[in-house]
């Protein structure tokens, strides 16, 4: 299968929308593209084991979402994006940042790669929010974490696979 051609049909301030005509085996179809320049998330630990979440407003589907902190990657190495996006979200700088995995977030329409990080390490600065930005912090034990998972409460899918990846491969802590 290959792309035979591709027209931009909208450009975001994040993303932007392409039509892009594939050929496999004589075939042709069409298939609308979500470009991403790809994301980040951060699992933070503090000292006692627990984990940092964020309550954000997120205006697209109405409501407060419990998630990583996370964000999208600007001209920057995915580590550097988590190094930002963890200070602006958080008000934490980690002295240590190691990456554990990177999926993609929704194949069948967009090409967003988001890479997962854990932090450990942080010391408290400040937080430096956007302007559309509604953040309150929540500390939580993983255990905490997996209780607001299976009740409902994290319904964001890059927490709710970033903590399982986590917990499954990595253990609790």
């Amino acid at each position: 299968m290959k792309e035979v051609r591709s027209e931009e049909v909208f450009k975001g301030r994040v993303f932007s929308v392409r039509k892009s005509l594939f050929e496999d085996d004589g075939r042709a179809f069409s298939v609308d593209v979500v470009a991403h320049p790809g994301s980040v998330a951060v699992l933070p630990f503090l000292d006692d084991g627990r984990i940092v979440l964020i309550e954000q407003f997120r205006p697209v589907v109405g409501r407060w979402l419990l998630e990583l902190p996370a964000g999208t990657i600007e001209n920057e190495s995915p580590e550097k994006c988590a190094e930002r996006e963890l200070l602006e979200e958080t008000g934490y700088i980690a002295t240590e940042l190691k990456k554990l995995a990177e999926f993609f977030l929704a194949p069948g329409y967009s090409n967003e790669l988001l890479h997962l990080f854990v932090a450990r390490g942080l010391s408290k600065h400040r937080q430096s929010l956007e302007e559309d930005e509604r953040i309150k912090l929540v500390e939580v034990s993983m255990d905490e974490a997996r209780q607001l998972i299976r009740g409902g409460k994290v319904v964001d899918a890059k927490t709710i696979a970033s903590l399982l990846i986590f917990t499954e491969f990595y253990g609790r802590r």
